[in-house]
């Protein structure tokens, strides 16, 4: 078992499904907070997704891909691919909570799936895509 996870941690999807697992507990875990507060869930999903981006750039900067790139480069590319996927959450589940009528509660975590795949593919082709350095 231990070689098998051994193996598995030096794949950048593992370990990107990994920090996936511990996002979602940190920024579901937020939302639902958030709503247990009275929150309204679109102002919930706001604040979540802020501690949630925090989270997920630390740990896959450091954990998923290792990164040696400039930060502030690699924070602004990040924010980026947030932004974009904070933008089609908000208007998914604007979607399917009001015209659908879905639960805050099973919207959220529908959202999920939506975000990861958006952050996936943005983080590994945009926010860490290692740069080739030009030669002299």
């Amino acid at each position: 078992m231990y070689h098998f996870m051994k193996k598995m941690l030096k794949r950048t999807e593992f370990r990107f499904l990994v920090v996936g697992g511990i996002n979602t507990m940190v920024g579901y875990g937020a939302y639902t907070l958030f709503l247990s507060i009275s929150l309204p869930y679109l102002l919930a999903n706001t604040l979540a997704t802020i501690i949630g981006v925090i989270n997920s750039y630390l740990w896959n900067r450091f954990f998923t891909f290792k990164s040696k790139g400039r930060a502030l480069t690699e924070i602004i590319r990040f924010s980026v691919v947030y932004l974009f996927s904070y933008c089609f959450s908000m208007l998914f589940l604007y979607l399917i909570v009001g015209s659908l009528g879905v639960n805050v509660y099973i919207a959220g975590a529908l959202n999920i799936i939506v975000v990861t795949a958006i952050s996936w593919f943005g983080h590994k082709n945009f926010s860490f895509k290692a740069r080739e350095k030009k030669s002299a």
